[in-house]
């Protein structure tokens, strides 16, 4: 278990050091072509929203953004204000992307917090619980409960069966890890090729403990031009 400490900004974790992985290099299928990180949200880009979430915090120490090779060639002048921040090229799957990212955090790191690029609206009570949950030795997973009926179906989309929802989340970032267990599991993944959408399944698969932590719905993923409607609603009105 790690030792928290006390300091005015950050009662319980002013001993950490916390590196924070930002895979942000798909393609925008969804989005016309148009990578989701790099869409103007309120007058800046999404990915300036993900990056302002965390590097307040003093306990954070490096920051590293996984890059489509467009924007890795040419990076924003904003990604180069903070010296906490890099960017390195991503790779063809999100497993590489935070792999490659994972490689260049520094070593002597408490905590690695990976965090998607296209995730702007995470309220600072998820962020530190995530932390606060991982830093007492289980990866942490921010994430909501399913409340909709939830049905397995045929290729006709005819109905199999009802699922029990009890127990049942869905899976958000940021999920937390300790500096080793997320490199050794993700070095084990690419060594073994292992598929994953998300950090949990690779330290799962590693042998790993991880644990969810209640998040909330406006902590979305923009993923649809929609998704980016709702995200600017939502500014707009609480101001984030």
């Amino acid at each position: 278990m790690i030792e928290l400490g006390e300091s005015k900004r950050d009662p319980y974790l002013a001993n950490l050091k916390v590196g924070v992985v930002v895979p942000a290099a798909g393609s925008g299928q969804r989005m016309e072509g148009k990578p989701k990180p790099f869409l103007q949200l309120d007058g800046q880009p999404v990915l300036r929203h993900v990056l302002n979430l965390f590097l307040s915090y003093s306990w954070v120490k490096d920051v590293v953004v996984a890059l489509p090779e467009k924007q890795f060639q040419e990076q924003p002048f904003w990604l180069k204000q903070d010296p906490k921040v890099q960017g390195v090229l991503g790779g063809a799957t999100r497993r590489d992307s935070v792999w490659n990212a994972i490689q260049v955090l520094s070593e002597d790191l408490d905590l690695v917090i990976v965090h998607d690029g296209a995730r702007p609206l995470t309220s600072q009570k998820t962020i530190l619980d995530c932390v606060k949950n991982a830093s007492e030795g289980p990866g942490a997973v921010a994430g909501i409960r399913v409340v909709d009926t939830l049905k397995t179906t045929d290729k006709a989309n005819q109905v199999l069966e009802t699922l029990d929802r009890k127990g049942v989340w869905r899976a958000q970032t940021p999920q937390v890890f300790t500096y080793d267990l997320l490199f050794d599991a993700y070095h084990k993944a690419i060594q073994n090729d292992w598929i994953a959408s998300d950090d949990s399944i690779i330290v799962k698969k590693a042998g790993g403990q991880v644990r969810m932590v209640e998040s909330s719905g406006s902590n979305f993923k923009i993923t649809v031009p929609t998704d980016l409607d709702l995200a600017e609603a939502i500014l707009t009105r609480y101001r984030f």
